[in-house]
């Protein structure tokens, strides 16, 4: 399977390969040897699914905040029907 692999060679450089699973090492562009590296993930989080607990929390405290406010401006002035 051919994928996305981060290399860097003795120099420093880094570089992204579509390669095979099994290829530990390709040339660097300033021709060195560079060796495969563990890359971080790429992710992006969604404040409102819960994945991103301080942005989904947050929320949570202001609408709770906001309905408290609500019942109590009910409870001292009535609906306004």
């Amino acid at each position: 399977m051919i994928r996305v692999w981060d290399f860097v060679c003795h120099h420093g450089h880094r570089v992204e390969r579509f390669v095979e699973a099994g290829i530990e090492e390709v040339e660097c562009g300033c021709g060195a040897m560079g060796k495969r590296q563990i890359a971080a993930p790429r992710v992006t989080l969604d404040g409102c699914s819960g994945d991103f607990p301080t942005a989904a929390d947050a929320w949570e405290r202001r609408r709770e905040s906001h309905m408290r406010l609500e019942r109590k401006n009910v409870e001292n002035h009535g609906t306004y029907d």
